[in-house]
């Protein structure tokens, strides 16, 4: 492509590379979002937020639902990668299983972004392919890794394990009933009712 109509396609600083332009168009995307809500948001909202021109935007994709799952993947890398940070802070197995549930009930509806996958038009769109894609996989899979580590005979395992974790996690997020003020009541909750179920 001429290098020329490369540079006019941004409106400000053309990206270094492929990755940076994917970045950048996904930050415009989630912007737009929150600001306006998944079903008012167009690929026009998004290019004009990224300062691109649509076929510009249209290159690197298709579709906003595209964007959208990219964009919520790579917030969702880094705070997998927080999770697990998190988690090999804690000894033993019942303890990171507990933590890590900890972290993401307080920590995920305070994210400026993933707190978007809560509000009703995002989790509509994202509901038929949670827990079947690879991302999800990928996200299961490292945060069964610090469970691992710990138990390694529950590696066949860890992958479903880390998704009861994660429904169970949401269910709280969702309807916290009387655990959203009392984290040492939940804790005694996950000890009692889900770790015996986990082993």
């Amino acid at each position: 492509m001429d290098q020329r109509l490369s540079k006019s396609l941004w409106s400000a600083n053309r990206p270094k590379s492929e990755v940076e332009a994917k970045e950048r168009l996904c930050d415009a995307a989630l912007a737009c979002i929150k600001r306006n809500g998944f079903d008012r948001t167009t690929m026009s909202d998004i290019a004009k937020q990224a300062g691109v021109a649509r076929p510009t935007l249209y290159k690197h994709f298709k579709s906003k639902t595209e964007i959208f799952f990219a964009a919520i993947d790579g917030v969702a890398l880094s705070f997998t990668e927080a999770v697990v940070e998190h988690a090999m802070q804690f000894v033993s197995f019942e303890e990171r299983v507990t933590e890590t549930i900890i972290f993401v009930v307080t920590e995920l509806p305070q994210h400026p972004s993933l707190s978007l996958v809560l509000n009703n038009e995002c989790a509509q769109v994202l509901r038929n392919r949670a827990f079947f894609d690879d991302a999800t996989l990928i996200f299961s899979q490292m945060t069964a890794g610090p469970l691992i580590d710990v138990r390694p005979e529950l590696k066949d395992q860890g992958v479903e394990i880390t998704e009861i974790m994660s429904r169970f996690s949401l269910s709280l997020i969702l309807f916290p009933g009387r655990y959203l003020n009392d984290l040492d009541g939940l804790r005694a909750l996950i000890k009692k009712r889900l770790l015996p179920g986990l082993i």
